[in-house]
């Protein structure tokens, strides 16, 4: 292989394997422990299945197709198809059947690998009218197997035993691939419209991943949990970029197991997306508010403690002796309790997707769990801007990152002065355009510059801090500016409000829908005496109402007037990724709710009193 930095993201993995000669590659729990894959065994896999690709008709160019959760065979999918030259679209597995059939017939797909026979069944149930899907591989065994459907494994094992090694033409196909090349085409998750296909080349990931390496010391000493979905950019680059250094990769059995393998695992970094923060926040505090008084009281120090020193930190000044003292103490007592539910080894986790409230983050510093914010799209391979060890600014997604040029757009204003001003991006990590639309191409990549849609603000040192999303700033009927990515984060961590969408567009008036923490309003319930069957009757109850109006004000109470939260409707059940009201990142679908609760919002504005004659 030629010397220098690799250029295309064969050349990555090909590297990879030859510097890091490592039995536990990836991790993966079989026959009831987890046991490791070598480098040079998903090499020689890999090289199996792009042969048994080939066989099937696939050739440069092309387009398959990965419909699966997180498992070594995703990976191995796709560095095959990669070293064939063939363009991978990932699908996210918890999709609908009509979205899955828009993507594929827009990718024009060849062929497509699934894992469960719930995906192969949305699969059959489309197949007809895809004339162009070739071929379907199934990662998981199904028996009776339907016709046309191949196993994985079987596939990979009928090349292996007929060609013997594949190891030598897969690396003399990979190595032919230029930095230009096409190597993957993602549909993003659309929170509004229709999804847009990203074509993003080798040059544009690896380019990420070269940018992010002097910013993070991971090794081979390290071990990363890969559970937030591999169809989306960012923790596909992160499996990149851990896999060029050396770190092992683990897998988790399935969603409803993490926690549980964290413990097995017990890995040293992971990526998470605020959503995931809030959870782990929610489970300690639940724990401590059930613990005795004086335990109580010993974690709200250890909490001051942690957050003392972590001001120190942020501020570059040397801990006094006496707080260091402290801490140590802390962590004995406190902080190690906590790190335990994730395995005790943790030191880094980056988040992403969406904003991530102050509050949170100092937690988890503060407990010695740093949480490095960053923020990136799926047109930029995806980062933009990130904190890293050294270089944190609470309340900011960082600094770009090295070759990433970021600058602001126009300020977006209103009859109360500025609303936001958008973040426009240029580098070598960024798309070129969106694939089968030239419209949506041309509005967001101008002069060289991506528009990112989302508004933001750089501080004299260079940070980046979000203020919102332009597509979700809507006008009151006064004309005034709200952005709804401001008000609702303000409720991350809330202990009462689990989720909450800001509605208000061309009204008099802000309202919102609110889910609440389900176990710990019934709580409250009991202990105010209020009697009620179920949820409905426990949301729809008038003292409820006016509890959360009251915990709404509270969180509210610096913003604007316009921006208060004038009423609220406590919903009985909370939004879900299978219902379709989030996104595969835990991102809100406005239009979905606006659709679906269109009847709960019009109850919460009534109509005007007409005045007498």
């Amino acid at each position: 292989m030629a010397a220098g930095e690799p250029k295309t993201l064969c050349e990555l993995f090909l590297r990879a394997v030859e510097e890091h000669h490592k039995p536990g590659a990836f991790l993966v729990k079989t026959e009831g422990r987890y046991r490791g894959t070598s480098s040079q065994e998903a090499l020689r896999l890999a090289a199996g299945l792009a042969a048994a690709l080939e066989r099937a008709g696939i050739t440069r160019g092309d387009r398959v197709a990965i419909f699966a959760e997180n498992h070594l065979e995703w990976a191995l999918s796709d560095y095959a198809a990669l070293g064939l030259g063939v363009v991978v679209v990932p699908i996210y597995p918890t999709l609908l059947e009509s979205d899955l059939e828009f993507i594929l017939r827009d990718s024009e797909a060849k062929g497509i690998i699934v894992s469960t026979p719930a995906q192969l069944h949305k699969v059959l149930n489309i197949r007809a009218r895809l004339p162009l899907l070739g071929f379907v591989l199934t990662m998981d065994r199904v028996e009776p197997s339907p016709a046309g459907v191949q196993s994985w494994h079987h596939a990979v094992r009928e090349e292996l035993s007929r060609r013997g090694d594949c190891v030598a033409a897969f690396r003399t196909a990979a190595l032919r691939a230029n930095p230009d090349d096409a190597a993957t085409l993602l549909y993003t998750s659309g929170t509004v419209g229709e999804p847009k296909g990203v074509i993003l080349t080798h040059a544009n990931i690896v380019s990420n991943v070269r940018a992010c390496g002097p910013l993070f010391s991971f090794g081979p000493q390290d071990v990363a949990f890969s559970f937030l979905p591999l169809s989306h950019i960012f923790e596909r680059m992160l499996d990149y970029f851990c896999f060029s250094r050396g770190v092992s990769i683990a897998y988790p059995e399935n969603m409803e197991a993490i926690p549980h393998n964290l413990l097995e695992v017990r890995p040293t970094l992971m990526a998470v997306v605020p959503r995931v923060l809030e959870r782990i926040h929610d489970r300690v505090m639940d724990a401590v508010r059930q613990a005795p008084p004086t335990r109580q009281r010993l974690f709200s120090w250890a909490l001051e403690v942690g957050r003392s020193h972590l001001s120190y930190q942020l501020e570059g000044r040397r801990t006094p002796l006496s707080l260091r003292v402290k801490r140590a103490a802390a962590s004995a007592l406190i902080y190690s309790k906590v790190r335990a539910r994730l395995g005790g080894r943790i030191h880094t986790m980056i988040s992403g997707a969406a904003p991530l409230a102050r509050g949170l983050v100092e937690f988890f510093h503060a407990v010695g769990l740093p949480v490095y914010e960053g923020y990136g799209l799926t047109e930029t391979s995806p980062v933009i801007a990130v904190n890293y060890p050294g270089h944190v600014r609470l309340g900011t997604v960082g600094p770009p990152i090295p070759g990433v040029a970021v600058k602001l757009g126009e300020e977006i204003s209103s009859e109360d002065g500025a609303a936001g001003r958008e973040i426009l991006v240029r580098g070598p990590n960024v798309a070129s355009s969106y694939y089968h639309n030239q419209g949506a191409s041309r509005e967001a990549f101008t002069e060289g510059w991506f528009h990112t849609g989302d508004l933001g603000e750089l501080d004299g040192d260079g940070f980046l801090r979000i203020t919102g999303r332009k597509n979700n700033l809507f006008k009151t009927s006064g004309g005034k500016y709200i952005s709804p990515d401001k008000i609702e984060n303000l409720f991350q961590g809330h202990p009462y409000v689990a989720q909450i969408v800001v509605v208000g567009e061309a009204r008099r008036f802000v309202t919102a829908l609110v889910v609440p923490h389900f176990a710990r309003l019934e709580e409250y319930a009991r202990t105010h005496g209020i009697a009620v069957q179920n949820r409905e009757e426990l949301v729809a109850h008038p003292a409820i109402t006016a509890f959360f109006q009251n915990q709404v004000d509270e969180v509210c109470h610096s913003l604007a007037p316009h921006e208060h939260i004038r009423r609220v409707r406590v919903l009985p059940r909370e939004f879900t990724l299978e219902s379709g009201e989030l996104t595969p990142t835990q991102k809100i679908k406005r239009r979905v709710i606006r659709e679906k609760y269109g009847a709960a919002i019009e109850k919460l504005y009534p109509p005007p009193v007409a005045a007498p004659h």
